[in-house]
Formats: C-alpha cells, sequence, structure tokens
C-alpha cells in the first residue's frame, strides 16, 4: 500500500492512498478541529493517545484546549516519519525499536482510565484495516493494564511502604544469609502455579536433572514438592498478607524434609515491598529493587548488592527476569497458564484451598465454592490483562514451555547447581536500620535532586496524605513507629 501526499484546496497536504484520503481535500486543519469540539473530552485529562491520525493535523487543536496533557502518536505506517503537521510529545512508528506496549509504558505513568483518552482517526482505519486494529488493540491492552495497575497502588501503596520498613527491620539484624548469583550457562525453568504445571513435572524432573536450575513462584512450592522437585530459589513479589500463607507452606514442607532452609534450602528471592514472616531470616536471601528511587534508597541503606526488577504485576513475570538475570541458557516455563481447566485456577496443592475446605459446607460444597472462585476470577478479566501483556513483551520468543524440550537428549549443561551458582555472605547488623531508613528518606525528601522525584513516588503510594515533604516525612514516622521504638530499646532489633 503506498501512500502520496497531495494538495487540499486549502494548501495544506492530505494524504492519499489508493482512492482514500486521510484527510479533507478542502481543509484538513478546520476538519480536525471540528472532529476534537464534537468529541467533548473532560478537562482532566493527562494523556492523549492518537491512533494513526496521519499528518496529525489534530495536535493543534488539542494543545490549544489542552494544554497541560501529553499527546502521543502511535501510526500503522512509517510513511509519517517526520510529517507531522505539529510534533507530539512523543511518537511510534513501524521499524521503531520498542514494540507499542514497551514504548507506552515508557511514556506513560500508571494511571486511572478515565485520565487516558484513546483518539482515533476513522478514515485510517479504512486504509490500513487490520495493522490499525492491530494498533489500537494494543493500546486499549496498555490503557486497561495501565488503570488496574494504578489501582492496585492506589489499594496496596500503603502496605507495600509498610512492608518496605518492615523488611529493612528483618535484613538490619545481624547473620542474616544474603544470596548472590553468579550467571551460569545452565538452563533455567520458570514455574508458575498454574494448572498445566502438573502436566510438566516429567519434563522438569528431566531438565533439574541434567543441571537446569529451578525457579519458583511462592505458589508453586507445594505442587513442587508434592512431586519430587525442590526449588533453588523462590520468587515472592505480593505485598499482601494472604501471600504469607504460600511461604508458612514452604517453610512446613522444609522441615517435614528435615531441611534446614539455611543449609539445604532455596534461595528466597523478593521485592523489597513483598509481605514475608519473620522466619524468611532463616533462608538465603536475594532480595532486589523495583528500581524506584524509594526502594533503591532503601537498598542503599541496608547495603544490599544493587538488583533492580521493575514491578510487574505477577510474580511469574518477574521469575522470568530473574531467570534471564541467572542463567544465559535456555529458559522454559510450566505453569505460567493465565487460563483455567474447567474449574481448576491452580495446580494442586495449592496454599489457598485450605481457605475453601473451612468453609465448604452441606449448603456450600466444596464444587460451589471452587466453581465461584474460578467465575470470579475469570470475570475479573486479569489472566486476559497479564496474557497481553506477556505477548506484547514478546516473552514467548524469549522462553519455551517445557513441553518443547526434547526429553530424549540429555542435557548439554550438566553442571547442576553448585556454590559456583550461589554464594552466601552473612550480613552484618545493623544499627537501627530503621531508624536510619527513615533519616535517609527525610534528607532525600529535603534536596533539590531528589526531593520532587522522591515526594512523587512516595504520594503515590501514601494515597490520601499530605503530598508536602513534611507530610510525608510525618506519614513515614508514624508507620514506622512501632519498629523504631523496639530500635531505641537499649539499641536491641527484635523481631516482632
Amino acid at each position: 500500500m503506498e501512500e502520496t501526499l497531495v494538495r487540499s484546496q486549502c494548501g495544506l497536504d492530505t494524504v492519499l492512498v489508493g482512492q482514500k484520503t486521510i484527510h479533507s481535500r478542502y481543509d484538513p486543519l478546520a476538519e480536525a478541529e471540528r472532529y476534537v469540539f464534537s468529541l467533548n473530552l473532560r478537562d482532566d485529562i493527562q494523556y492523549i493517545i492518537l491512533a494513526e491520525c496521519g499528518l496529525c493535523y489534530l495536535i493543534q487543536p488539542l494543545r490549544k484546549n489542552f494544554p497541560a496533557a501529553k499527546i502521543i502518536s502511535l501510526h500503522a505506517s512509517a510513511f509519517y516519519r517526520g510529517r507531522s503537521a505539529a510534533p507530539p510529545d512523543a511518537e511510534w512508528l513501524p521499524g521503531s525499536p520498542l514494540n507499542r506496549g514497551v514504548f507506552l509504558e515508557n511514556e506513560i505513568d500508571d494511571t486511572e482510565a478515565d485520565k487516558i483518552k484513546i483518539i482515533e482517526w476513522r478514515p485510517a482505519a479504512d486504509v490500513y484495516g487490520e495493522e490499525y486494529l492491530n494498533l489500537v488493540k494494543d493500546i486499549t491492552a496498555f490503557v486497561k493494564r495501565a488503570d488496574a495497575n494504578k489501582r492496585t497502588r492506589s489499594a496496596f501503596g500503603r502496605r507495600w511502604v509498610k512492608n518496605v520498613i518492615r523488611n529493612s527491620f528483618l535484613l538490619g539484624g545481624g547473620g542474616v544469609g544474603i544470596a548472590a548469583l553468579t550467571r551460569s550457562a545452565s538452563e533455567c525453568v520458570v514455574a508458575g502455579a498454574g494448572p498445566g504445571l502438573e502436566d510438566a513435572f516429567a519434563a522438569i524432573r528431566r531438565l533439574t536433572g541434567g543441571g537446569a536450575l529451578l525457579i519458583a513462584v511462592s505458589s508453586a512450592v507445594g505442587a513442587l514438592f508434592h512431586a519430587g522437585l525442590k526449588p533453588d530459589i523462590i520468587v515472592a513479589c505480593d505485598g499482601g498478607n494472604w501471600a504469607l500463607l504460600h511461604l508458612f507452606e514452604t517453610v512446613r514442607l522444609f522441615h517435614k524434609k528435615a531441611c534446614s532452609p539455611a543449609v539445604g534450602g532455596p534461595v528466597l528471592a523478593f521485592n523489597l515491598s513483598a509481605a514475608l514472616p519473620s522466619w524468611c531470616t532463616a533462608f538465603k536471601l536475594l532480595p532486589w529493587s523495583d528500581g524506584t528511587l524509594f526502594q533503591n534508597l532503601a537498598q542503599k541503606c541496608l547495603g544490599l548488592s544493587p538488583l533492580y526488577f521493575p514491578q510487574r504485576g505477577t510474580v511469574g513475570a518477574s521469575a522470568i527476569d530473574l531467570a534471564f538475570y541467572a542463567s544465559s541458557g535456555a529458559v522454559y516455563t510450566a505453569g505460567i497458564d493465565f487460563s483455567h481447566r474447567d474449574i481448576r485456577t491452580h495446580a494442586k496443592p495449592y496454599a489457598f484451598d485450605k481457605i475453601l475446605y473451612g468453609k465448604a459446607s452441606r449448603l456450600s460444597p466444596l464444587y460451589d465454592l471452587q466453581f465461584e472462585r474460578a467465575e470470579t476470577i475469570k470475570g475479573s478479566g486479569v489472566f486476559k490483562i497479564y496474557a497481553d501483556w506477556f505477548s506484547g513483551q514478546n516473552f514467548r520468543q524469549k522462553v519455551r514451555p517445557v513441553s518443547e524440550c526434547d526429553l530424549g537428549v540429555k542435557s548439554v549443561n550438566g553442571k547442576g547447581v553448585d556454590a559456583a551458582v550461589f554464594s552466601c555472605r552473612r550480613k552484618s547488623r545493623k544499627e537501627r536500620p530503621v531508624t536510619r531508613l527513615v533519616a535517609v528518606l527525610a534528607k532525600a525528601l529535603a534536596a533539590p535532586a531528589t526531593g520532587g522525584k522522591l515526594a512523587e513516588e512516595l504520594s503515590a503510594l501514601l494515597s490520601g496524605g499530605n503530598p508536602s515533604a513534611g507530610g510525608l516525612r510525618e506519614e513515614l514516622l508514624r508507620i514506622s513507629g512501632k519498629y523504631r521504638a523496639v530500635e531505641g530499646q537499649n539499641g536491641q532489633t527484635h523481631i516482632l
């Protein structure tokens, strides 16, 4: 399909594709102004995404009416490179180094869907057909994901801050074992808790027997143990207290096997905002920051080695990030399904099933409760959001399901997971770690170079609080009060 620039009657350019034009043959700018007026856009829009707006005549009236909004243009054809009537704040064209999802993630912070407006230019749909539809589909999927992330942050942001403070308290104690990973050429298996995990046990057993590294999300540990498989790394990212049920089950399984977590157990890898039980310090720990200034400062304050993985919304994606970091070999996945099997939502056994067993009764049979949970999860659309994100990130091109592993071929690595892969150092005690962290954050809030960024991050997490530096400092003091009180008792750092 070949595009050609032609003059409209008013002297401005339009684009001819076959016998169709993208803009008016008479006055493209007036056409764009009428269209913007007809949209009746809200005044509080923060981001405007243009889906193939051709020569972007829409930008001029949009800037006039919404000067504070960020205008982002995405094209279905590379023909429009450098041809916009007015420059957007950011522009994506075919052939760009980033795919559309990653580009939008870089340009737009997580925000409510009603603060983002997608504007389609319908004449382009008639011309570019399926490519235009795919463009709009990717944009819509991103907006849904950004809205879900924003709602999650609003609901759990305060808990995440509390978790960072509590984890600082735990990590500040003496004798905590901090793991370090040496990048290995071994193959790697990432195990999620989807129902497909049960079909992959034989393949996982074959790969780990040949030296592959087994990384499991915390909710998959029970099913793996039941199949006789012991993870090398357990990944925890969830900040909610219910996530502790999976970790409680993990330590129970290790004690049942008469295996000390610190000696023969796996590495517990986690985001600093994850919910962790106090006995997590019995494991070898691998904490990481999500790359925000807030968590980076906490990481540095605790004397931890810099390790950064962005928040992905799903622990499976973080586990894959860790696999890419730990191994240069092939990465396989199992149980990362983002789908149900009838009413089965997860591989068995699963820690949350105990809740359903306890609620079951003659009037509410277990089957009904399982069906209701499956329908609730399906109706939320969360699986589709994550599945679309995985597709947009091209993870499917970087990893392979274990079903594609040739079980008849011996592993080319055969090294196993040994001291060359894991090393552990005993971390020295930090004197009053929470008190020091709050002081570091207060100093950063007052510094011109970091104050604005840190205040923006903390006010988004501590929703409803005072966004000023002084207000945020007072909120941090309030949240950390009980930990600082314990630290102040003769310098002791007891576990609460």
